[in-house]
């Protein structure tokens, strides 16, 4: 008997844990495309989170959904909450390809026009989610011409240089 409560209660404790999570990240992958001379970018983030930060930006609460008016609230948030940049304080405009649910995370992805044949550097800011979190880590892997750059953005690092 005593094994069979342990059993439930171990359970459903695993079960919270599936919902909610200790660590605040996410992933952003950009590879430099040299045919369309542009960054796809693919940005992994947690769901509950991506509600959140959406919830409190639109002050109502907001539920993922592939409707046009959420996939514009995500186009939206990306567009301030992570840029590239040739030339420091001046944002590369991005396309909003998309974004699709993947269990408990949302792939948010975007095309980058850099309209350049040679990288040397580029400025990147990242402070997705980090108006929910004050332990929120941003990983950025920079792939270009098949070597990755990474770097780790935590609360207050502005915009930093990533060089080639």
């Amino acid at each position: 008997m005593f094994r069979i409560i342990l059993l439930a209660l171990m359970l459903s404790f695993t079960s919270l844990a599936a919902h909610a999570h200790d660590y605040h990240a996410s992933i952003t992958d950009a590879r430099y495309n040299p045919r369309t001379q542009s960054l796809e970018v693919a940005v992994k983030v947690f769901m509950d989170d991506l509600e959140n930060a959406l919830s409190l930006r639109n002050k109502s609460t907001v539920r993922y959904s592939q409707s046009p008016q959420v996939q514009q609230m995500v186009q939206d948030y990306m567009g301030t909450t992570l840029s590239f940049e040739l030339e420091k304080g001046k944002p590369l405009k991005h396309t909003f390809v998309g974004a699709e649910q993947e269990a408990d995370v949302v792939w948010v992805y975007l095309e980058v026009p850099v309209k350049t044949q040679s990288l040397t550097h580029l400025y990147v800011r990242n402070v997705v989610l980090q108006e929910l979190f004050n332990d929120q880590m941003n990983i950025v892997n920079l792939d270009y011409k098949g070597k990755v750059n990474s770097t780790l953005f935590q609360r207050n690092d502005g915009t930093r240089k990533m060089s080639f």
